[in-house]
């Protein structure tokens, strides 16, 4: 242990009566945070007990579930518009999806820093219930109302789930913390690298085809409501105001919550309609604008005028050990969404056509280094934290990153193993930087905020991911649109095609023409649609070298930022901050006092 934390634990020893902080009571942020350095011997746990342990599982389960779901029915999204539609309005299923998490985490774990978190999960688990249920049973056609409110609810249980990173860190040690996440994030493998497989697998080879994702997701959530409706009991939320109900509607944060509904919100639909209508529509320029002043009005109002402000400004001004990791996972976000995105479209335009099965295949390696990645270096940062600094795994995360998708530059249509191998080392990098940010943010934050860390982290990296995604997609589009009939023409042109026969040609290979077959266009021959063919991958691949070269001031940022944290390795040690009401046993006065130095080695 560092002697700073030695020293502050001396210092708490002799007052172990120490109340949570809370800044209605004193209005000094500076205490708060000298609380969260120093650690009570109240606080010291050696041993979580077993029903503690159920209920990490419980929660555990849902965040597993959630994410499955995510991962297999995303995928599998345009099947759903086939079978129900078709609905020009279809894309607005996941967008809808991802407007309900980003807003979502944010309000859950800010709010549930007040009023606790039990029913907060429950009712996420009850929303992904409700969503199973509300799935498309027959032809919608073109109105597709019913399928994207299914798709918002599953946003709110994602919302809700990535909330229980909170509740379970703050029932076990902070040291302990990595371990049990990273565990967990283990126990997701199977679908991080198969989603897209098992999605498609459900969709063509089970009678109910695409629904069964749904039911399975029924049957999980069900299951993990349950478990976390009988074993999840935590106490008083420590952030929770005194005051009778009266007092603390009035001194509310209004204001704050209707800015963070709102702000995200347009943002985030502003961002979802990049792809449909360009970054030069006033869809976009409309609801993004307006959302990003309100977003910045909402951050003024909240340092200058809030009473109680939900948003915390002054843990904003702590700039190496929140902000700057804050910031590192948003753009560590937009280099995540440029693999994760265009990764299945990549291996299909580039090397498996439309086989769903080669290409989900395929994605094993960036699935397996993504999870790898995250849960060894959570798994591992009680142990590595303290020898080589948070700071500087934080960094090697990110270096994989900005080395490894910029080498995608080096791939050409003969090369799958080596695009493979990029993509499981840059893998590692975003899992590093996805899962270990979590955990730093609610290492460097105080108990009663940490599910405001919490959502604020992942509404910063859904923004992130967001914005990422409408960049890369443009900048692919732009490319591809100039780029592939300039290789196309001048390929078919030289191996002998008529130039009247070049528009269908165009047509028929970019999958504009769908209805005319490739041997019926005058003048081809089995030369020139090789000749083509080649062509067109070879487009599409410098294409994709504008989107791979693009993360890389993304990526210098990042790294930048990640160098520029403060080391937050003094924070791991035997402190847990909340705990269940089953756990509430006084002890008597010599007890304690027989037990205080057994604490305080245990603590060391």
């Amino acid at each position: 242990m560092s002697p700073d934390h030695e020293k502050h634990q001396g210092a708490t020893a002799a007052d172990t009566a120490l109340e949570h902080h809370h800044p209605s009571l004193s209005g000094d942020d500076e205490i708060q945070m000298h609380e969260h350095e120093v650690t009570r011997l109240d606080q010291i746990v050696t041993r979580v007990p077993m029903r503690t342990w159920l209920a990490v599982v419980s929660m555990g389960w849902l965040y597993i579930v959630s994410l499955a779901t995510f991962l297999c029915l995303v995928p599998v999204i345009t099947i759903i518009n086939e079978d129900v539609g078709p609905s020009p309005e279809y894309s607005w299923m996941a967008n809808a999806w991802t407007v309900a998490a980003g807003t979502g985490i944010i309000l859950t774990g800010s709010l549930s820093d007040l009023v606790g978190r039990r029913w907060f999960i429950i009712g996420c688990g009850i929303a992904a219930i409700i969503g199973d249920e509300k799935k498309p049973e027959k032809k919608l056609n073109q109105f597709f109302a019913p399928a994207i409110v299914a798709f918002i609810f599953q946003g709110l249980n994602q919302a809700g789930c990535l909330t229980t990173f909170a509740c379970i860190a703050e029932l076990v040690p902070t040291r302990t913390r990595g371990i049990v996440i990273g565990i967990i994030s283990l126990g997701s493998a199977g679908f991080v690298m198969c989603g897209s497989l098992i999605g498609h697998a459900v969709s063509y080879n089970t009678a109910p085809t695409w629904r069964t994702v749904f039911w399975m997701s029924l049957a999980g959530n069900i299951v993990g409501t349950v478990a976390v409706a009988v074993t999840y009991f935590p106490a008083r939320a420590l952030a929770r105001p005194t005051g009778s109900r009266r007092e603390i509607l009035k001194s509310f944060d209004y204001i704050g919550i209707l800015g963070i509904m709102i702000g995200p919100t347009l943002f985030l639909m502003g961002i979802c309609w990049v792809p449909e209508y360009g970054a030069t529509s006033g869809r976009f320029l409309g609801p993004f604008i307006t959302g990003c002043i309100v977003i910045i009005l909402l951050g003024v109002y909240e340092a200058k005028w809030a009473r109680n402000p939900l948003l915390h400004p002054y843990l904003f001004r702590r700039i190496r050990t929140f902000t700057l990791i804050l910031v590192c996972a948003g753009v560590g976000g937009m280099l995540f969404y440029s693999l994760q995105v265009f990764w299945p479209t990549y291996l299909t335009l580039i090397f498996e056509g439309n086989s769903w099965s080669k290409v989900g295949i395929d994605g094993f390696t960036f699935g397996i280094g993504t999870n790898l990645g995250g849960s060894g270096a959570a798994i591992l940062l009680p142990f590595l934290g303290p020898k080589v600094g948070t700071r500087n795994i934080l960094a090697f995360g990110v270096l994989l990153q900005v080395l490894f998708i910029p080498m995608m530059c080096l791939v050409d249509e003969t090369r799958k193993s080596m695009a493979l191998a990029f993509s499981f080392m840059a893998g590692v990098g975003i899992g590093i930087i996805e899962l270990l940010t979590i955990l730093l943010v609610q290492l460097a934050t105080p108990d009663e905020w940490i599910g405001f860390a919490t959502g604020a982290l992942g509404l910063v990296r859904s923004m992130g991911g967001s914005a990422g995604s409408a960049i890369y997609l443009t900048i692919f589009q732009d490319r591809s649109a100039a780029l592939v009939p300039e290789y196309v023409s001048a390929a078919a042109i030289e191996a002998g095609l008529p130039e009247a026969s070049l528009p269908e040609l165009l047509g028929v290979l970019t999958g504009v023409v769908t209805d005319v077959p490739l041997t019926s266009i005058p003048g081809v021959t089995s030369t020139i649609l090789e000749s083509s063919v080649l062509a067109l991958k070879k487009a599409y691949l410098a294409s994709f070298r504008y989107v791979w070269l693009t993360s890389i001031p993304f990526g210098v940022i990042a790294f930048f930022c990640a160098v520029a944290t403060k080391d937050l390795s003094h924070h791991l040690t035997k402190k847990v901050a909340q705990h269940m009401t089953y756990d509430e046993k006084p002890k008597a006065d010599g007890e304690a006092a027989a037990t205080h130095e057994e604490d305080i080695k245990a603590a060391e």
